[in-house]
């Protein structure tokens, strides 16, 4: 039987307004990412976060002294958590209150998700939710790994996918993100360049458009796609380019989204494995 621990926080697959968190192995993945936070040697992230099932709701339970031995990882984890709206139960402030030793920890989550949701429906429902759009620095590149990894799951960290970014950006990558108020990470991204080819002349190439958020938001697609024929004018280009995945994962299938916003389908992009 899990334990509610003292020094333990946990993060559950559940946000304020009772919505399962997707995907379902969020957890694994989240844990995983932990690897890339170097500290001279790579952490054993499974000594101090694991995680775990309850009650068929995927957690991640945190130890405190994660925030000790890399303050980084852990704020990474607690930015992960709030940046998605998703609960979180401290065990430590849970105990003390209720003055036992030991409480189950199914018990526990049931009794905090109990306690917002209360909370939840005695407070007014937010008609809105702001948003800002701007081009990210690359001193902000982190904010759009959140997004970016759902559509690039092969990317093993946020070490690994800041030398990529950092590679891309020598080449003439740019990130445009949407931020939600109060949200330090992006919540969705787009990923372009501007070139020039013999086909096309000068033109602004989308190469990648992800949120955190399935399926994408459909003014967040407006919202980027205005700002990005701005400056395929302000760069004088003559047309924008977008390519988008033949396969049925929906997080990458954009066909629609493009077609709806007055894109012509017009080539097929063909792809050689080398080995």
């Amino acid at each position: 039987m899990l334990i509610c621990n003292p020094y333990e926080i946990v993060i559950q697959g559940m946000t304020n307004n009772n919505k399962p968190f997707r995907p379902s192995d969020w957890a694994e993945r989240l844990c995983g990412v932990l690897s890339s936070f170097d500290q001279g040697h790579r952490l054993s992230y499974h000594q101090w976060v694991r995680p775990i099932l309850v009650d068929n709701i995927r957690c991640v339970a945190v130890d405190r002294k994660l925030e000790q031995i890399s303050a980084t990882a852990f704020h990474f984890l607690m930015d992960f958590a709030h940046d998605n709206d998703l609960r979180v139960l401290d065990c430590k402030a849970l105990l003390e209150e209720q003055q036992h030793t030991q409480i189950p920890l199914k018990n526990a989550i049931k009794q905090e998700n109990f306690t917002q949701q209360t909370t939840i429906t005695d407070q007014p429902a937010a008609n809105t939710i702001n948003t800002a759009l701007r081009e990210l620095t690359p001193e902000e590149d982190t904010t759009a790994f959140p997004a970016l990894h759902r559509l690039y799951t092969h990317i093993r960290g946020i070490g690994q996918f800041q030398e990529l970014i950092q590679i891309q950006r020598t080449e003439g990558y740019r990130l445009l993100g949407i931020f939600e108020e109060g949200k330090q990470n992006a919540t969705t991204i787009c990923g372009f360049r501007i070139q020039t080819t013999l086909k096309a002349g000068k033109h602004l190439n989308i190469e990648d458009l992800s949120s955190y958020h399935q399926p994408i938001d459909d003014t967040h697609i407006h919202t980027i796609l205005s700002e990005l024929k701005k400056i395929a004018h302000q760069e004088h280009c003559t047309s924008i380019h977008a390519n988008s995945s033949v396969t049925t994962d929906s997080s990458n299938n954009l066909h629609h989204l493009y077609l709806k916003q007055g894109f012509t389908l017009n080539s097929h992009q063909f792809t050689y494995q080398l080995t």
